[in-house]
């Protein structure tokens, strides 16, 4: 049965500010700087059997080390929805797929509807017994287990966000360029951090807070409620294009950018990164989704978004983590999603974005260490890549149709 939906409206003050140049970051006011009763601890980490953002975990690593999905072509083990699913995350044995028109929490193992609701999903995160959805109105944060309201945080008008987490009472989330911070018992506006407009993404990771935007890579310290302090300044230049940041990934020290030519007139690099600056750069594919790591390897997708041909493929593509040398690339069809990965396996795909609904999509399965394919299936399409999670020994993936759990 849906849930019912009890609302309880935020007002939230205007996010002006004025970025200092102390190892403070700061903007002229602040409103709740209380302690919060919940408190996310910066070592938070998906348990076995979850994937907790779009990209597993805080640190955006897309990796999981427990799950076993399968290698060779899989079967269904159910389906449901009758929409387009463009989110999909995984916690406590239950799936939480959204998208345009809703969101469905339904039992991993079967399917069985655990509650639904109409809140329009742009982005989905489980975690800590909360349910969060973001789309152009609100951050919304929702009880997991029965769907109910929490909070529900207004944006201005026009606003996106670009990326969010929790960590240490306060929810950190960007918009319109710049970094703001909730209370997270109440979704009360804690503060805001000037960003210059530079529209960024978030990832944490060793307690440290990552905020990458066109220019810069900033390293940050939580400090509970109060504004974080800035650590380290990576610069993010040597191109003529903007390169927009997509989410950075961080495993054992290195953060892997990928990105996408907001001018559309060059492809966008894939980045290495050390808290010191950069390693190695090389162009690759004009939209490039986060980057994954594994062992002595960056691997990465991409295709070409500036027409409708060039998204009829893609580049999958393993290199040196060190160098950047490369070790193979692959050619699949269709724009396909970040190179999730377990059990020595990639599980990437997608669908044409201009197609209609009838058409179908791909989704493939390559060996992380050579890049042939193990497998290449179709689904019902998505709106470019297909959303998906990697959990215990199955692969949930989202589709213009609803959600599928594949064994």
């Amino acid at each position: 049965m849906p849930a019912t939906r009890r609302r309880a409206l935020v007002a939230i003050a205007a996010a002006g500010g004025v970025a200092g140049c102390t190892d403070r970051l700061f903007s002229d006011e602040s409103d709740d700087m209380s302690p919060a009763d919940r408190r996310v601890a910066a070592s938070y980490e998906p348990d076995a059997g979850e994937w907790i953002r779009s990209s597993r975990s805080f640190a955006n690593d897309l990796v999981s080390t427990t799950a076993q999905p399968p290698r060779d072509e899989p079967s269904e083990r159910w389906a449901a929805g009758d929409s387009a699913t463009t989110s999909i995350v995984v916690a406590d044995g239950v799936v939480f797929a959204g998208g345009r028109t809703g969101l469905e929490a339904r039992r991993l193992e079967d399917g069985d509807l655990r509650w639904d609701d109409d809140e329009s999903v742009v982005f989905l995160a489980a975690i800590d017994g909360r349910c969060y959805v973001a789309n152009s109105e609100a951050l919304v944060a929702l009880d997991a287990e029965t769907g109910d309201v929490v909070w529900r945080h207004e944006l201005a008008d026009n606003s996106r966000i670009r990326s969010f987490l929790e960590v240490e009472g306060t929810v950190y989330y960007t918009a319109d360029g710049d970094l703001h911070g909730l209370h997270a018992d109440t979704g009360d506006r804690r503060w805001t951090v000037d960003g210059k407009g530079r529209d960024g993404t978030l990832a944490l990771a060793d307690g440290t807070l990552h905020w990458t935007t066109m220019q810069t890579h900033r390293l940050l310290e939580p400090e509970g409620a109060s504004r974080p302090s800035e650590r380290s300044t990576i610069p993010l230049d040597g191109y003529d294009s903007r390169i927009r940041p997509l989410e950075p990934a961080f495993v054992d020290g290195t953060i892997a950018l990928g990105g996408f030519d907001e001018d559309f007139r060059h492809g966008a690099p894939v980045r290495s990164l050390s808290s010191r600056g950069t390693i190695w750069s090389r162009p690759f594919e004009p939209y490039v989704p986060t980057p994954a790591m594994v062992g002595s390897r960056l691997l990465a997708t991409g295709y070409d978004n500036r027409s409708n041909g060039g998204l009829d493929e893609s580049t999958v593509a393993s290199f040196d983590l060190e160098t950047g040398d490369p070790h193979w690339e692959t050619a699949v069809p269709e724009p396909v999603g970040p190179p999730a990965v377990a059990n020595g396996v990639i599980y990437t795909g997608g669908g044409h974005p201009n197609k209609s609904a009838t058409e179908t999509g791909h989704l493939f399965a390559l060996e992380v260490e050579t890049g042939d394919v193990r497998w290449d299936i179709e689904t019902d399409g998505a709106s470019a890549g297909h959303p998906l999670a990697l959990v215990d020994d199955v692969v949930v993936l989202g589709t213009r149709t609803g959600v599928v759990v594949l064994e």
